[in-house]
């Protein structure tokens, strides 16, 4: 679940792997029906995992089926980027992050946003309860903090540090790449930025670390979702409709998806469980009920999206010196009005 692409790899030649679907002599993905049913391919962001539910819902209950679709699931292997794939026509869906939506743009790649698979960011600072940091993050002062290592993660920490008026060298960043977690628990760092609530947070809790976690949203970040949907652009304004009736299954497995914790633990467990996959059942129902609070809240629906966010979003890379072009929410999303005509 994490970023694992810069702008500089979101502009690599297109990953040459095996997809189930047919491809044309130029490489892109041929439109195909399986049994009558548009086939529809949706790379997922990282591994099957508790946030995924809707998606193996919709699929066990028909719902996509009743909309005309047939849907695959692609679980990306380390070097897979879901843009890549949707921007070159490879597939209809990618699940990825705002952040990377917005990066493609800038490089001319042919995406948009359809739908927040989150309503809220996912990632966190963390750090353990004894490190001395405290709410107030100028004490962070003199301390070590371990980021992935991309752009997007030191605009992040020194948007938090600006904001409580540390300079940059009051502090030392270091780039420990993927190992945000044991950089943290065997004290190489004294805090890290970037790793997810219902991830990483949840396996340190349960190995017995004493954590504690600080939103970026509350230090200057603006409010970022969590997860999107990205299509290719030319794709949907040929078929707007049939990312519409994708998005109407979603939402009908995401409703099956939050009316209970057994119900989804048992998709999770029978339908994503697997050698290839393991899965611990404790740690998916716990992140389950982290993204009960995420994917859908009081003010924005599943699968909503807001201008202002992405606006917010986008203000924020361009003062950040993450983007130099000039973009609204217009350029990087659709948003779709699936509540029309009911």
């Amino acid at each position: 679940m994490k970023i694992r692409k810069t702008a500089a790899i979101l502009c690599a030649a297109v990953i040459a792997a095996g997809l189930s679907a047919c491809e044309t002599s130029d490489g892109t993905k041929e439109g195909s029906t399986e049994g009558g049913l548009k086939a529809i391919d949706v790379v997922l962001d990282w591994y099957p995992n508790a946030i995924h539910t809707f998606l193996y819902e919709a699929i066990d209950r028909g719902y996509f089926e009743e909309e005309g679709l047939t849907v695959n699931l692609i679980t990306p292997a380390d070097s897979v980027d879901a843009i890549s794939f949707v921007a070159n026509g490879k597939a209809e869906i990618g699940l990825t992050y705002p952040v990377e939506t917005i990066y493609a743009v800038e490089n001319g790649m042919p995406v948009r946003a359809i739908a927040a698979v989150s309503q809220k960011p996912l990632d966190c600072l963390c750090t353990l309860a004894d490190s001395g940091i405290t709410f107030d993050m100028s004490t962070l002062k003199g301390k070590k903090i371990g980021y992935s290592g991309t752009a997007v993660a030191e605009a992040t920490v020194r948007t938090i540090t600006r904001n409580a008026g540390l300079k940059d060298e009051d502090y030392e960043l270091i780039d420990v790449g993927f190992d945000l977690v044991s950089s943290l628990t065997t004290k190489s760092v004294d805090l890290v930025a970037g790793t997810f609530i219902n991830d990483e947070v949840v396996t340190m809790r349960n190995n017995g670390y004493d954590v504690t976690v600080y939103s970026e949203q509350d230090y200057g970040v603006p409010e970022l979702y969590g997860l999107v949907m990205d299509v290719n652009t030319d794709a949907y304004n040929e078929d707007p409709e049939m990312y519409e009736a994708f998005l109407r299954a979603c939402q009908k497995g995401f409703e099956d998806m939050a009316s209970g914790e057994d119900e989804a633990m048992r998709v999770v467990m029978e339908e994503m469980n697997s050698a290839d996959n393991p899965l611990d059942e404790e740690q998916q129902r716990e992140s389950y009920n982290i993204l009960m609070d995420c994917m859908e809240t009081d003010d924005a629906e599943f699968l909503s999206m807001s201008e202002e966010t992405w606006n917010d979003i986008i203000k924020w890379m361009k003062d950040s010196n993450l983007i130099t072009g000039s973009y609204t929410a217009e350029n990087v999303a659709e948003f779709i009005n699936l509540t029309a005509g009911e």
